[in-house]
């Protein structure tokens, strides 16, 4: 059973966050039993998105759980987040048992102060790719939908706000196969790009 964690913080894009998670939970209604998704976030209390929605962290940084995939949403809250020590220490310390670290639309600022995408190439949100090429030159940020760096753990980005749906569905192809990412695709009535 692969174990994925979405990061939650105040202000997070929505749909960064929960397109993830309605497409990798999708793979449990075909294949029971094969992952696990939860909500990460710093304390158990309810934590509202950008647009107003308010959802319950599953888990804590602090419980030391491991896990094979982390996904980091963007949104307005990242401009916090981006600095924040037990965010950025979470991710730090989760890299050794990733198997995926990703992250969704200006997520990308997150993985980029913590210093895991230095060298590497990114993609972020279409109004934030100037910024974040200026503020991390040694990033090579590219306009495109799903950029995917083959390093250990693999760190996938995705650009804009329901990319992650994209990256997650890629996930699955690598995970498991192109079957089941067309079946989850077809579960969620979503056109697959390829």
């Amino acid at each position: 059973m692969y174990k994925i964690a979405i990061m939650v913080f105040p202000d997070a894009e929505e749909l960064d966050f929960v397109g993830p998670f309605e497409t990798l939970a999708s793979v449990d209604k075909l294949y029971p039993n094969s992952v696990k998704v939860e909500l990460v976030g710093k304390s158990l209390d309810p934590v509202k998105g950008s647009n107003g929605l308010s959802v319950l962290p599953d888990r804590t940084f602090s419980e030391n759980e491991q896990y094979d995939i982390l996904i980091i949403p963007g949104g307005q809250g990242r401009k916090k987040a981006m600095y924040d020590e037990e965010v950025l220490k979470f991710v730090k310390d989760q890299m050794n048992g990733l198997s995926f670290l990703c992250s969704v639309c200006t997520g990308a600022f997150v993985l980029a102060e913590a210093g895991v995408i230095n060298g590497l190439k990114a993609t972020t949100h279409h109004t934030a790719l100037d910024e974040l090429q200026r503020s991390y030159p040694d990033v090579e940020v590219l306009e495109k939908r799903v950029v995917k760096n083959d390093t250990e753990p693999k760190i996938w980005l995705a650009g804009g706000v329901s990319s992650g749906i994209d990256l997650s569905l890629e996930l699955i192809g690598e995970l498991f196969d192109d079957d089941l990412r067309k079946g989850v695709a077809k579960r969620l009535e979503y056109h697959l790009v390829k």
